[in-house]
């Protein structure tokens, strides 16, 4: 797969740098860009955007759909969708072939994503916020990626293993309805979330600027890399995807 009409369904932040994740529109795979290089964290160079003929680049958001160059497979046990993210300069910054929220056809295939995913009785196979690395070890995930469609989602303000500040979704999935908290990566989301609450505040999706009631939120989930602090691999809000209602 050395190109890719790239659905962007996730911009994230990783590390010192970013996350994106998303479909191949053609074969319907899932596909998580990473660096070649340290931890495979993405600079904000490697996720500019423009369309074409146009001088003003941007960093690619969620439902952009983009010409990717991809350079090798390197999927692993904990996330199996990883490809190398060819960077060369003469293919940089990436070309926006439109956006999915204008193409009904784009918005049904991640309205199908969830639909699919409403099938699972848990989050990666089981009901916690995390799986170890010993147990990923020992039985590979079949994928580390995935849209859903959140029950009772809400925001709330806490602070993460440094103690800074963070935003948690905490929202009902599966066959038996578990209760869920999730840190939130998503970039645009987080900063949105942060401006609007102060600690330990809860705050539902339709009190957010810019959602109303024409409009349904679907999340973009996904296993980040091991933390060494908890040995572990931590599920994550790394996308929010905000879609006109059928």
């Amino acid at each position: 797969m050395p190109e890719s009409r790239f659905l962007c369904l996730a911009v994230s932040r990783k590390l010192g740098g970013n996350c994106i994740a998303g479909i191949d529109i053609d074969s319907g795979k899932w596909i998580r860009p990473v660096c070649a290089y340290g931890s495979g964290e993405l600079g904000d160079r490697d996720i500019t955007v423009k369309y074409t003929g146009s001088q003003s680049p941007r960093l690619m958001k969620p439902l952009d759909v983009v010409h990717l160059h991809l350079d090798k497979y390197v999927g692993n046990s904990g996330q199996p969708e990883n490809w190398i993210l060819n960077l060369k300069s003469n293919i940089l910054p990436h070309i926006v072939l439109g956006q999915a929220i204008n193409n009904p056809s784009h918005v049904a295939r991640i309205r199908n994503l969830a639909e699919a995913a409403s099938l699972f009785s848990d989050l990666f196979g089981n009901t916690a916020d995390r799986i170890s690395h010993r147990e990923i070890q020992k039985d590979p995930l079949s994928h580390s990626l995935c849209v859903i469609r959140p029950n009772n989602l809400t925001w709330a303000r806490t602070t993460d293993f440094n103690n800074r500040p963070r935003i948690e979704g905490q929202f009902d999935f599966g066959g038996r309805n578990i209760r869920y908290c999730l840190s939130l990566t998503d970039i645009a989301w987080k900063a949105k979330l942060l401006d609007l609450t102060v600690d330990n505040q809860a705050l539902e999706s339709s009190e957010v600027p810019g959602i109303d009631a024409h409009m349904e939120i679907l999340l973009t989930i996904s296993l980040g890399d091991l933390f060494d602090k908890t040995g572990c691999h931590h599920k994550l809000i790394a996308g929010v995807l905000g879609l006109p209602r059928m």
